[in-house]
């Protein structure tokens, strides 16, 4: 059988559509089976990463109780993929594994064989009620007025209720990005991520796990004065049931992406195999262990996947936008030069300290080489040179312009759930959200803290964030309000930050890759 995934707004959102019902009663199932079972709500939460004193804080474990063996704490937990490009695959193997215990439940119980984990489409512009959390995430209860599995305490959003996502979170031009895989250092970091190993707390976002992933994971969860969400951080994400229909989600997304002409996964056989020195594995229905590899997710049709999604195919829209830079890359093919042999990006400039992150924001200048940044300025202005001729010769090869890349490099936190703005040259009193068009990108603090300490692989160095600010650069050259030699960098928090997040910036740089 191929199962079918469905909007969770399909039939309202709420317990009057079956397949919510049906997850709130295998859920609730799941959630009364002891840490130890391999099978279980608590223990699956664990794979993905589990902070006891957090688990502890919030109730979902009590010191004492019966854990499972070490070898299977150390073959399963604190597993997930972040900041790596098994970030996509190794998430879709988790989804895979609790949609299957998840549904056996509800098989014990006299429900649809069929059922398949629901998606939350956040990004749907035709659901006025999209980007709001599904009501049978928020109602404490059951229509029989018992406790309701789907909701928990711990979702703190922005702080008002009913919790609605904001619109510039959930836009979607990580479906632009045509490569997979980012070029290496100071680049951007492709649709996938960075080639890395296995990472479970790493450097650099890719894109679709910075935006929307990560963004969305602290839009749900926040924080108040007893914590962060449990969305908000790795350690305890997997603990809320929204979780699993967001990875949903994001999973869905890939396949939007595949099927945008031009769009390919890695042919690599270091992302095909997985990382060898720890193979991914996640507990079948029978408590079997099932080892898997990047390879074996790309087709969900196959065994032992077996689920589609009711939308899966990129529209006209996104098809049209994410074609241009593959156009725009057809000169550079036609000459011989595949896509994979970008040229590296090079240093323009950096700002001179380390920056602190406090309050209502923080500002810096980044000091740019004159020489280099002519060269950007002059690869814009024959770009449009070109294009004022409008060309008609069928073998005319455009001019492209240089992109310019801001990178937000090595930054640290005492705690997740913070979302920063990040604002180039915004003027001197300007409300930030009067100049949208001087926004490079929004940073979600999903897993900053634990990649902040120091105990975890990168030594406590913390993420890293590349964003594209070619068009913003572009767009000041032409106005000629750009200096040569300097930006301006402007971090701005949502909400106003404590110093005892302990939020730092190691370094704001700029780097120019020649197309």
């Amino acid at each position: 059988m191929v199962y079918v995934r469905k909007s969770v707004w399909a039939n309202g959102g709420g317990f009057s559509d079956p397949i919510l019902f049906w997850y709130a009663k295998g859920v609730g199932a799941l959630k009364q089976k002891p840490l130890s079972d391999k099978t279980g709500w608590r223990f699956m939460a664990a794979v993905h990463g589990i902070d006891k004193n957090l688990w502890q804080q919030y109730g979902y474990y009590t010191p004492g109780e019966t854990m499972p063996s070490q070898a299977d704490q150390d073959l399963f937990w604190n597993q997930c993929q972040h900041q790596t490009w098994y970030f996509i695959p190794w998430h879709r193997g988790y989804v895979w594994s609790i949609e299957g215990l998840v549904r056996a439940e509800i098989v014990k119980q006299g429900g649809p064989a069929d059922w398949a984990m629901p998606y939350w489409n956040y990004s749907d512009t035709q659901n006025p009620q999209a980007r709001m959390l599904p009501p049978a995430f928020a109602c404490k209860t059951l229509p029989d007025n018992s406790e309701n599995p789907l909701y928990v305490a711990q979702r703190y959003g922005q702080g008002t209720l009913p919790l609605v996502l904001p619109a510039a979170d959930v836009t979607l031009e990580a479906l632009l990005q045509p490569r997979f895989t980012g070029t290496g250092a100071g680049a951007l970091s492709g649709f996938g991520g960075l080639k890395t190993g296995f990472s479970h707390s790493g450097m650099v976002s890719g894109r679709l796990e910075n935006h929307p992933h990560n963004i969305v994971h602290v839009d749900v969860g926040g924080e108040n004065n007893m914590g962060p969400g449990l969305m908000s951080d790795p350690d305890t994400a997997g603990l809320d049931p929204i979780f699993w229909l967001h990875h949903a989600n994001i999973d869905r997304l890939w396949m939007v992406w595949n099927s945008t002409p031009g769009h390919l996964n890695p042919t690599d056989a270091a992302w095909l195999n997985g990382p060898m020195d720890r193979k991914f594995v996640m507990p079948t229905v029978d408590g079997a262990d099932y080892f898997y590899t990047p390879d074996e997710m790309q087709d969900t049709t196959a065994a032992p996947l077996n689920y589609i999604y009711d939308q899966q195919q990129a529209s006209a829209n996104v098809a049209r936008m994410a074609a241009a830079p593959v156009a725009r890359q057809a000169g550079t093919q036609a000459k011989g030069m595949a896509m994979e042999d970008e040229k590296p990006a090079e240093l323009v400039g950096a700002n001179a300290a380390k920056l602190s992150l406090v309050g209502v924001g923080a500002k810096t200048s980044v000091k740019l080489d004159s020489a280099l940044s002519r060269k950007v300025t002059q690869s814009f202005k024959s770009m449009r040179t070109f294009a004022a001729s409008s060309p008609t010769a069928g073998d005319a090869t455009p001019t492209t312009s240089d992109h310019v890349l801001l990178n937000i490099e090595n930054i640290r936190a005492a705690r997740d759930a913070a979302v920063v703005d990040v604002y180039v040259n915004l003027p001197d009193g300007a409300k930030p959200e009067d100049r949208l068009d001087l926004l490079a990108g929004t940073i979600g603090f999903f897993g900053v803290r634990k990649a902040s300490l120091p105990d975890q692989p990168h030594g406590g160095m913390g993420i890293s964030e590349v964003f594209d600010i070619t068009r913003i650069v572009e767009n000041l050259e032409a106005e000629g309000t750009l200096a040569v030699d300097n930006l301006s960098i402007d971090l701005i928090p949502r909400k106003a930050v404590s110093e005892d997040a302990g939020i730092t910036v190691e370094r704001i740089s700029v780097y120019r890759q020649e197309q």
